[in-house]
């Protein structure tokens, strides 16, 4: 009887070692699962806030660039007074901040600047934390998108469907015989003047070593406000789609019977994509406008090189080679107030 009694015995040291050999590769395994889900979360979190800050950018900035060149009740800025080449308006101080005409030149209501930096910057006003360099400028002017009272803090634009009676003021009272009150009547109104200039600074109100996209704001004052839209951006390029002019006769060149060095007639189509200082722009009518926003994580990845090789608009060959990941994205945008 007691032959047929076993005693119990432990685990001998050579399955003790393959126990803990398959459970060290199972913890292992797991805390590598672990790591990579984590990374690629990350990677993911990150690549989405690219894409996010690139869509708002661009939100911001597309609005105003449809809306470019409406002034209300009439299509043609070249007869609106008070605007630079036909009587202009003496600018208040505090709208004049970025020159005596920036707020009234209706004449380029999509204009800008190409390849900036600080001693280039066209503007008298300063770019707040300095322009970031090679970047482009873009400026909009056009009339709000909603009819208002006159108000004397503001600059505004009164349009009538004549056309010659049109006038940018700011004292408050529109042309007589027109009253204080909307909507002036059926043939007149008043819009406040929107004047907006897009550019990317050196330093983001988020941190000094982030970049940003700002923008220069005509509003009540009247003055010119500076304001962040978006930190993270570090490249915002424009490229202007022209129409050169109207060649009726097949000369090669625009019709121009009334030697005043404009086309007669304008077709409404973009023959050219030209940068903002190109000679074109003097004459040709800008139709639709290409942008470029190249935004930036906030912080540097470990492991991640950014190898790619950067070519849009005017910018060749830009390699960072740095621990940032980047997003680049472009929109084509019609002006929809053209004339033609």
């Amino acid at each position: 009887m007691k032959s047929m009694i076993r005693k119990p015995a432990g685990l001998s040291l050579i399955e003790l070692m393959v126990a803990l050999t398959i459970g060290s590769l199972l913890i292992i395994g797991a805390v590598t699962v672990y790591v990579q889900s984590r990374n690629t979360y990350a990677v993911n979190e990150t690549m989405a806030r690219l894409q996010e800050n690139a869509r708002f950018a661009l939100s911001m900035i597309e609005p105003d660039l449809r809306l470019a060149n409406h002034w209300g009740m009439t299509s043609d800025p070249l007869l609106i007074t008070g605007t630079v080449g036909n009587s202009p308006l003496a600018v208040p101080g505090g709208a004049a901040t970025c020159g005596a005409t920036f707020p009234i030149d209706l004449r380029r209501a999509v204009d800008g600047a190409n390849d900036l930096d600080d001693a280039s910057w066209p503007l008298d006003c300063a770019a707040t934390d300095g322009v970031r360099e090679s970047t482009d400028l873009v400026v909009i002017r056009r009339a709000g998108t909603e009819v208002v009272p006159a108000a004397a803090n503001r600059l505004q634009v009164f349009t009538t469907r004549a056309g010659a009676t049109s006038r940018v003021f700011n004292s408050g009272t529109p042309p007589a015989p027109i009253t204080n009150t909307p909507p002036f009547g059926p043939n007149a109104e008043v819009r406040d003047l929107i004047v907006r200039a897009y550019y990317v600074s050196t330093q983001s109100n988020l941190r000094d070593d982030i970049p940003a996209l700002r923008r220069k704001d005509l509003v009540a004052g009247p003055s010119i406000q500076d304001e962040e839209i978006m930190p993270g951006v570090e490249d915002l390029q424009v490229q202007f789609g022209v129409d050169p002019g109207f060649d009726g006769n097949g000369d090669g060149a625009p019709d121009d019977a009334d030697a005043n060095g404009f086309p007669d007639f304008y077709t409404g189509v973009p023959t050219r994509y030209v940068n903002p200082d190109d000679p074109l722009l003097n004459t040709g009518l800008v139709t639709t406008v290409r942008v470029w926003i190249r935004v930036r994580a906030e912080n540097r990845e470990v492991g991640f090189t950014d190898a790619n090789t950067y070519n849009y608009a005017d910018v060749t060959n830009y390699q960072p080679n740095d621990g940032f990941r980047r997003l680049l994205v472009s929109r084509t945008i019609q002006v929809r107030n053209t004339q033609t």
